[in-house]
């Protein structure tokens, strides 16, 4: 085969260089390509590249296919990097992307600290005790901001996913020790494993609790908002503390409050969640306590000034997690877990690894890992300070400000506002703006239309439906009581590298949006894709 194809490859260049009738040459060119395509792809044999310095848009690997299996042969590195990068071009732009909450942007320095991690695998705390020391720091550095007491735990992550379900499970062993002394059995006793545990959450929940209760066989009991606010039937977007009572039992093994939903950046009462748990366990001699789930938060409430306590200042809390890589300012793949006390976690959550040469505690789910996040972490923390911190937060708050503004300043001619804001304001939350297409407009159009109507303008903003899929019988429930599930709402998360010039350029794409959306009418109300029509896709 490699023969035919330095054959084939050779009559195409001759082809390229001597007289030739053009249909002759397509038919020797498509000839050449299937014997390409035969082979699978890009990296066939570099003979038939020619000279691996060849630029890359000279060489056969444009015309090849990406593969789908091994390749045969290897090509250059400088190639392979084209290809990749020829590819992630296709992506929306990092910077625009207002649907994550990921970081995006790094510093030279940073990155070159983000290479030397790569190498080194965190799990082998033996052989790279410094760099596990610098992971203690940064453990040690998170629990003092979270005002955590002495004698406090903690874990670096990849991601908050991985500290939420760390952090369940350390609930739901505990659970289990003081189910087991109850009833007087052993823990390990069919009587205490057959028992189906349940945690109580918000349904502004974030995925990673659905993982929790899918993989460690744990029962949601949600407590479900109002979309409205306050001063209406609900508790807006939070939870709502006179509800939880109602759901905590003796298979409770923990109420989860979010400071910082993911769709409008509320943050929940924690306090006054805090006092219904204390009461319900003295009614009922039970010892539920709280976890935080501070994905987001947990790097915005400690340089907010005025905020009620919500962190280890409240003693119902046991543990808070957040997302190093999301307002933390570290890279992708980072997160942490701080519990309040060290006794009896390691029984539980720990396991003891030996066999890299040392002795250790492994506190996570996931083992090798690489030592990335951490640095970038330590980097972070070293290069910002506590003062350079608060200040990205009052940036990213003005900036999300100015963006609210923007949007609720829009109007149609005979001047009805475009949009509803749906979010928590400007202080006192995440930098997020949430809102939905008003519905006193009647429009034919919805929010996850002006999400595909702002993509024009190279913007991501992401649109939802108000529902959620329940984790164990995949059924469509609402995601809060007051609003039918095919309600739709968008929102804007506003990061450190979304500038204010980029956003006043996101609020004329979303004028531009409306203008465009207003001038198609009634077309979209039976557009396949519609909100009310399957198929219709949002984030």
């Amino acid at each position: 085969k490699k023969n035919q194809l330095k054959a084939s490859y050779s009559s195409v260049r001759s082809a390229q260089s001597a007289p030739i009738k053009p249909c002759e040459f397509f038919a020797t060119m498509s000839s050449f390509l299937k014997k390409v395509k035969s082979t699978r792809g890009i990296g066939v044999d570099r003979t038939c590249q020619g000279d691996p310095s060849r630029p890359y848009y000279d060489s056969v690997y444009v015309l090849g296919e990406l593969p789908k299996e091994l390749p045969v042969e290897g090509m250059s590195a400088r190639h392979v990097a084209s290809t990749i990068i020829d590819q992630h071009e296709l992506d929306f732009p990092e910077k625009l992307n207002t649907s994550s909450y990921v970081t995006v942007v790094e510093e030279p320095e940073e990155e070159k600290v983000a290479l030397v991690g790569l190498k080194v695998n965190l799990a082998d705390q033996t052989v790279y005790p410094s760099s596990f020391d610098l992971h203690d720091r940064c453990v040690s550095m998170i629990a003092k901001l979270w005002h955590a007491p002495d004698g406090f735990a903690g874990a670096g992550c990849v991601g908050s996913t991985e500290a939420c379900l760390l952090a369940g499970l350390a609930l739901k062993f505990r659970w289990r020790a003081a189910y087991a002394k109850k009833i007087g059995k052993p823990h390990h006793d069919p009587a205490v494993r057959g028992q189906y545990p349940n945690l109580v959450i918000s349904t502004m929940f974030q995925a990673a609790w659905e993982k929790l209760f899918k993989y460690m066989d744990i029962e949601p009991r949600f407590v479900t908002p109002s979309v409205e606010g306050p001063e209406k039937a609900g508790a807006g977007w939070r939870v709502d503390p006179s509800r939880v009572a109602a759901e905590i039992d003796d298979k409770t093994i923990g109420v989860v409050v979010i400071m910082g939903n993911h769709y409008s950046g509320h943050y929940d009462p924690v306090l006054k969640v805090a006092e219904v748990v204390r009461a319900v366990n003295k009614a009922k001699g039970l010892d539920v306590g709280i976890h935080v789930d501070a994905a987001s938060g947990g790097f915005v409430a400690p340089f907010q000034d005025g905020l009620e306590k919500w962190d280890f200042r409240v003693p119902e809390v046991l543990s808070i997690s957040a997302s190093g890589h999301k307002f933390g300012q570290s890279c992708c793949g980072t997160g942490w877990v701080v519990w309040r006390e060290r006794d009896d976690l390691a029984d539980h959550v720990a396991i003891s690894v030996s066999y890299l040469g040392g002795s250790a505690d492994s506190f996570t789910l996931n083992f090798s890992r690489p030592a990335t996040g951490v640095y970038v972490q330590f980097y972070k923390f070293l290069r910002l300070g506590a003062s350079g911190y608060r200040r990205v937060c009052d940036n990213m708050m003005a900036v999300a400000a100015r963006i609210r503004s923007g949007i609720a300043a829009l109007k149609r001619a005979d001047g009805t506002p475009f949009v509803q804001l749906l979010d928590a304001g400007d202080t006192h939350c995440l930098p997020v703006v949430t809102a939905r297409i008003n519905p006193a407009l009647d429009a034919p159009y919805d929010d996850i239309d002006l999400q595909h109507a702002i993509a024009q303008e190279h913007w991501y903003v992401c649109g939802y439906k108000m529902s959620m899929r329940h984790p164990v019988t995949e059924e469509t429930h609402k995601l809060f009581f007051d609003a039918e599930p095919d309600t739709t709402m968008f929102r804007v998360v506003v990061k450190a590298n979304l500038t204010m010039p980029m956003a006043n350029n996101l609020v004329e794409s979303v004028a531009k949006a409306f203008e465009f959306l207003e001038a198609h009418g009634k077309g979209y109300s039976s557009h396949p894709h519609h909100a009310y029509k399957d198929g219709h896709k949002a984030c």
